[in-house]
Order: C-alpha cells, then sequence, then structure tokens
C-alpha cells in the first residue's frame, strides 16, 4: 500500500503518509481534547426537548426516496427526488423552500461491453470517461501493473488499451483509535473496535484519484491520465482492494469530462483480463451513452429562529445506484431534524435552521460550491455546519463474491473543526446519546477539508462543521440496497443529530 496519489488538495493518499501526519499531530489532537472535555462539561443546556421521529417513519422516507435504481445529476430519476424533497420540506413547514438550479454536463452510460477474442468480459463503465458510440475502440491490450511513477512512459501505449490495477489504503484503526487516541472522542459502548479492528478506503483510488482536469495537472501515478498521455485508446482498471470483487464501483466522480474511455474490473475477473493483456490480445471497448447540457437542483428550507445566526444541517440526495445509505440514510436524517425542529415553536428556536438537501455529491460536491458562491449571506450567518451522510449502515466484510453482515454498524466519523468549543459539541452530544462505533476526528486530518459532502461548502468559505459519515464497503456500488439499513439505529441517530443542535441552540 505504499503506492503514492494525492487527493484533488494534493495530500498525499499513501496510507504511510495519513498515519505519519495522524501520529505528528497527537500532541495537538491531545491537547484539543482535554479542554473539550472540560468544556463539554459546563456547556448550558437547552430547556426544551425535541422529539424525533420513530425509525419506522425515518425508514419509511428512505424507502421512498430509494424508488428509483438511482438518482444521478441531472437525470429524471435525480429531478424525482428533489421534487420529492422539496414536498416533504413544505409539507413539516419549512419557509422559502427553494430549489436552485446547478447547471452541469449531464453524463450518463447506456451499454458497454469488454470483448477479448470470442469472450466478454464482466465490467462496469467508470463515470466521466469519453463514450465511443456503438463502434468502440479496438487494440492491443498492454498490462501496466499499477502503472508505477514512470512505469507508463517507458512503454508503448500508443492505440492500445491498456490494463492496471487500482489500489485502495487500509486505515489501522483500532490502533489509530484505541490504541494511540488519535481521536478527539471516540463512542463506542458494545466495545465494537478492537486494536486489531482495520478499514479499507475504497473512495480512495491511490493511483486514479480524480479531481484531475487534464494530465499536466494530475498525479505522477495516476494511471488513467499517464495511459492518456501516452496515446492509450482506452483503459480497463482492476479494482484489486474491493471487498467482495464488484466491478459496480462509480468513481472517480469528480465531474470532469474524461478524454478516453474506461471500464472498471472486478478482482475475480482480472487474472484472465491480465493473462491476455500479457499475451497482447486485441480487445475491444465498448461504452456509448450521452453527454450533454443538463441541470440539477438543491433543495433547501428555513425554520426561522429568534435571531439570525444560521445551523446548517445538509445531506446530498444525488446516488449513483439504489443509494440506501449513500445517502438516503442521509437525506431521512435531515428529514429528522427538519420534522422535530418544525415542531418547537419559533421563540423557542434561539438560532435559525436551514435545511439543505444540496445536488452534485457524485458531480464534484458542485451543489455545496454551488450554494456557498450563490448564498454568502447565509454563509456569513452560519455558526456550525453539520453535514449528515451515509449514518445507519450495516457493517459488512467480504465473504468470497459477496457481502456478510457482521451484526455491527458500520464505522462512522465526525469530522470536526479542530477548536475545542465544536468538538465539546459533540462530546457533550455523545455522552448524552451515545452513539456506536464513532469516532470525532480533526476535519483537516486527511485533507485541508473534510473528504465528505461538507467539501463544497468548506472550500468556498471558512466555517465551524460537523460532518458525520459512514464508511461501509457498499457505498459506491449497486450493492447499495434497502437491506443494508439498520433500521432500529435510525432514532437513536437522530436523537444525537437533536441533542448536537440543541446543544449549539443552547450556547447561542
Amino acid at each position: 500500500m505504499e503506492d503514492e496519489s494525492t487527493w484533488e488538495s494534493g495530500v498525499s493518499t499513501r496510507t504511510s503518509d495519513a498515519v505519519l501526519r495522524m501520529l505528528r499531530r497527537l500532541p495537538g489532537t491531545w491537547s484539543v481534547a482535554r479542554k473539550a472535555r472540560k468544556a463539554a462539561g459546563s456547556l448550558p443546556t437547552f430547556k426544551d426537548e425535541v422529539e424525533v421521529p420513530g425509525s419506522d417513519e425515518i425508514y419509511s422516507w428512505i424507502e421512498e426516496l430509494c424508488q428509483t435504481p438511482h438518482r444521478r445529476p441531472g437525470t429524471t430519476e435525480g429531478h424525482r427526488a428533489e421534487s420529492w424533497v422539496a414536498e416533504r420540506f413544505r409539507e413539516f413547514g419549512l419557509e422559502d423552500v427553494s430549489m436552485d438550479p446547478v447547471p452541469i454536463t449531464s453524463w450518463s452510460a447506456s451499454k458497454w461491453s469488454l470483448r477479448v477474442g470470442d469472450d466478454t468480459v464482466p465490467s462496469f463503465y467508470i463515470p466521466y470517461t469519453e463514450l465511443t458510440g456503438p463502434e468502440g475502440v479496438t487494440g492491443r491490450l498492454i498490462y501496466a501493473g499499477k502503472g508505477d511513477t514512470g512505469t507508463i512512459e517507458k512503454m508503448d501505449v500508443e492505440g492500445r488499451i491498456v490494463v492496471a490495477e487500482v489500489t485502495f489504503p487500509v486505515f489501522p484503526t483500532g490502533m489509530l483509535l484505541k490504541g494511540l487516541r488519535s481521536a478527539y472522542f471516540v463512542s463506542d459502548p458494545d466495545h465494537h473496535i478492537s486494536i486489531r479492528s482495520r478499514q479499507y478506503m475504497n473512495f480512495v483510488r491511490q493511483n486514479f484519484m480524480g479531481g484531475a482536469a487534464d494530465a499536466a495537472h494530475a498525479p505522477d501515478n495516476d494511471v488513467y491520465w499517464r495511459s492518456y498521455a501516452g496515446g492509450a485508446a482506452g483503459v480497463c482498471l482492476v479494482l484489486k482492494d474491493q471487498p467482495a470483487g464488484t466491478s459496480t464501483h462509480y468513481g472517480p466522480y469528480d465531474g470532469i469530462m474524461k478524454p478516453i474511455p474506461g471500464l472498471w474490473i472486478g478482482k475475480h475477473e482480472a487474472p484472465g483480463l491480465i493473462e491476455s493483456a500479457r499475451r497482447e490480445e486485441t480487445a475491444s471497448l465498448t461504452l456509448e451513452g450521452k453527454a450533454e447540457p443538463g441541470t440539477m437542483h438543491n433543495v433547501w428550507g428555513v425554520l426561522p429562529g429568534m435571531s439570525d445566526d444560521v445551523i446548517l444541517v445538509t445531506s446530498h440526495h444525488d446516488s449513483p445506484f439504489t443509494g440506501a445509505i449513500e445517502d438516503g440514510a442521509g437525506v431521512a436524517q435531515v428529514l429528522a431534524q427538519a420534522r422535530a425542529w418544525s415542531k418547537v415553536p419559533r421563540e423557542k428556536r434561539p438560532m435559525t435552521i436551514i435545511f439543505i438537501v444540496d445536488a452534485g455529491h457524485f458531480y464534484g460536491s458542485e451543489g455545496g460550491h454551488a450554494f456557498a458562491r450563490q448564498h454568502p449571506d447565509i454563509m456569513s450567518r452560519t455558526r456550525l455546519l453539520v453535514t449528515l451522510e451515509h449514518l445507519g449502515g450495516k457493517e459488512v466484510e467480504e465473504s468470497g463474491r459477496h457481502y456478510a453482515e457482521t451484526g455491527r454498524l458500520a464505522l462512522t466519523v465526525m469530522f470536526t473543526t479542530p477548536d475545542p468549543e465544536v468538538v465539546a459539541l459533540t462530546i457533550h452530544a455523545l455522552k448524552a446519546k451515545p452513539a456506536r462505533v464513532t469516532a470525532v476526528i480533526p476535519s483537516d486530518l486527511l485533507a485541508p477539508v473534510p473528504t465528505s459532502d461538507a467539501l463544497g461548502y468548506l472550500s468556498e468559505v471558512d466555517v465551524p462543521v460537523v460532518s458525520w459519515i459512514g464508511c461501509p464497503y457498499y457505498l459506491l456500488d449497486d450493492q447499495d440496497t434497502l437491506d443494508k439499513v439498520d433500521r432500529e439505529e435510525l432514532r437513536p441517530i437522530a436523537e444525537t443529530v437533536a441533542e448536537l443542535i440543541r446543544t449549539r441552540m443552547a450556547t447561542g
């Protein structure tokens, strides 16, 4: 796992580098944690209870949102989701419910295949790569391994289809959280995190991270852009570390249109394809679809309080597949807070709450970027940004070609501004309403801004943030279905979020 790569922000994605950053930050993390724990014990109390909906009602919203096979940006299915969310906001009595349009290039694939001789290799498209039409592209295969820095430049890939392996890092979460105390706070009442716990970060493609608009701005080990620079006709990238071996990986989802077609290959189908590439057999790659001007919408509404100070509560409505956890669960948690706080009289709400279900998480988080740019007044009055994503997802592990449930919730983290006063809010909430397998970590631990839907907002303006996000393995593939929701945990999660907001309300 020592391949170099970078986030769009330029931060290395090597596991060793990330762990080293955490180690260097330990004294500062411990200092903030000590101050936050002390402050958490003396925070003022919000006098009134806030009654959140029950788990069955929250689950029903996930079910209703997930009636289509996907909610991709700019599609008919995506527009249905936007309208549905707006209807719920109006139903709950939010004011000024709006659907802000955000222009995009609406990219969609309709048919794709990889043929080697008489055989068809199972595959899935790499989003936002070049469409071919029914004729496809044909060329000899060539194997590039992991495409380590300088490897592809030494090969003759002109007119060929490059086969390479894309790797994910593995984080030693147990050692970091329990051994080194690298988090501000860990809520693990069932003791599910052990010193041996580890987590694949399968949203971090170490040698094809995304975010680069051309080869000149891509990392030296980016297998896609290095292949393009060498004149390749296309790429077939193996998901070497994807648990269960699925090929339906929706990434990179940066919204950047790329110049050659690409397909994902599952690790179980990879050996035969790699052998064909070593023999330089001829293959045909087809990726049909359309890319045309389109629009997506940020959906938001307001619950006015006694001051103009704002708490933003957000998630995103788009999803590459059914998206029960990514991010039906996040949307449902935003709705749970909207429903709960709408029942609190305005005179008992010290601050204004604005609820946003934004667009285009799977388009470079453009919805968050657009909202922050279009509403500078709101952002200037924001005293806390709360983003809610992938909460209530079941933990799974690899079992051959399938996922097997472990009987636990998937790990979640709260990316939190490294300020003792903000961290104290999370500690207070998690002590009052404990959440399972949740770690409070610095918002800038992995990159300058959280690697969550908060990214769009915080890339535009600096506001305090608590970004609560889950990390199950199925987020970016077609196994993100309703059976992955632990429905009994939905109300307890909503109670923790409500407690966080109550505490921020009380601090004024």
